[in-house]
């Protein structure tokens, strides 16, 4: 709506009341702000909208958008308390059950077949075995979503500390008034000892997280390595992109190259790897070459003459640049009628701070325009002037 109203496509905004608006004084007044930069009046059907540089108008909609505001705090509170009671009972609050249980009427059930599965990933895993060999050892093994279990199914499975018999909720802070908040800890979290059927021992879930914060630790500290080609190259097999790897042999030679993103994920791939080093050497190569071409001085003054014979759109500022004209006019015509206020003579001197910037933008893309046309433009008077153009 908001792009909308800054082509000017529109004139209003018509809303039931203030809280059909928005039930955040932020996200309100800086609504309303915009509104009032593009021309855009805003009405109330039950509510009396004045001018939110007018002091009592302005008290009048924090009010509302306050109150507002409130309800929705107050209900979001109870709500989140009821949860959280359900939560101390440990009951299942909905979303996926972990791959290896089953709901049943909202506790957890151990599903005998998947377990097996997740035991066999945490046992090889506690051991030493890498993801590419587990992944191999278990099969194509559809997880919750209705894809293989992959390099990133896996590592949530071992971090998901259900399988050991703990109930969690409410564990990080993700949102706080529908924006992200970075994931902390939660002071409120829930967490019950013994609240599920445990599918892992602790003794095995000790060693495999144990194995993963060292290699969390070693992650964070590897030097990054380029892969210039990554994401571009597509598996001509099934079509996902390649990404960067790298392996280090026995004797520590390291081989860096490129893999399909399905093969290194969920192994439903059989492409072969490309040596990272080659693949940059020859496209590098190709790309000297191309440049290196005689023509491609034609090449980048085709396009270059393209770019600068285009007419400039300049619509959008020529529109714009009438809407700031009228508000300073509008402005103008208040000072003059005695409404003089500060935040008016601000908004006025803001205004025409635009408007000299548009101006500007404008001559200066006509100008380019004439310069780059001499001779369309001397065609095109002759033309209207009824001469023949020289040639």
């Amino acid at each position: 709506m908001i792009s909308d109203a800054g082509r000017g496509l529109f004139d209003a905004v018509i809303i039931y009341d203030i809280t059909r608006g928005s039930r955040d004084v932020a996200d309100w007044f800086e609504f309303r702000k915009t509104m009032r930069m593009l021309g855009v009046r805003v009405i109330s059907v039950n509510d009396n909208l004045g001018d939110i540089l007018d002091p009592n108008a302005f008290l009048t909609e924090l009010i509302g958008v306050g109150i507002g505001q409130h309800q929705v705090l107050t209900s979001r509170a109870k709500s989140r308390d009821g949860v959280a009671v359900k939560a101390k009972q440990g009951v299942f609050l909905g979303g996926y059950a972990p791959f290896g249980y089953e709901i049943i009427n909202q506790q957890y059930r151990i599903v005998p077949s998947e377990a097996a599965v997740v035991r066999k990933i945490f046992e090889m895993y506690a051991n030493g075995d890498g993801y590419g060999t587990i992944i191999k050892a278990i099969g194509c093994v559809m997880g919750r979503r209705g894809r293989p279990i992959g390099e990133n199914t896996l590592y949530y499975i071992l971090r998901n500390v259900r399988y050991v018999g703990i109930y969690v909720w409410n564990e990080h802070i993700n949102r706080v008034m529908r924006r992200w908040a970075g994931g902390k800890p939660n002071p409120s979290v829930v967490r019950i000892e013994n609240s599920i059927p445990a599918i892992i021992d602790k003794t095995t879930w000790e060693r495999a997280q144990k194995r993963m914060n060292e290699k969390d630790k070693n992650a964070k500290n590897k030097a990054k390595r380029q892969y210039l080609l990554s994401g571009i190259m597509r598996c001509t097999s099934c079509g996902a992109a390649y990404a960067g790897q790298a392996s280090i042999n026995k004797k520590g030679y390291e081989t860096r190259y490129y893999i399909c993103g399905n093969k290194k994920r969920i192994h439903t791939c059989t492409a072969k790897n490309i040596n990272a080093n080659q693949i940059e050497e020859f496209v590098m190569m190709q790309l000297n070459a191309f440049f290196a071409e005689e023509n491609f001085s034609e090449y980048a003054r085709v396009i270059a003459d393209a770019i600068n014979n285009a007419s400039p759109d300049l619509a959008a500022e020529k529109r714009e640049l009438l809407q700031v004209s009228e508000k300073i006019k509008n402005g103008m015509n208040a000072v003059l009628s005695g409404m003089v206020f500060p935040e008016l003579q601000d908004e006025i001197a803001v205004l025409r701070s635009r408007k000299s910037e548009l101006e500007t933008i404008i001559a200066q893309r006509e100008g380019n325009q004439a310069e780059s046309q001499p001779g369309k433009d001397r065609n095109a008077a002759a033309q209207r002037s009824g001469a023949v153009p020289q040639q």
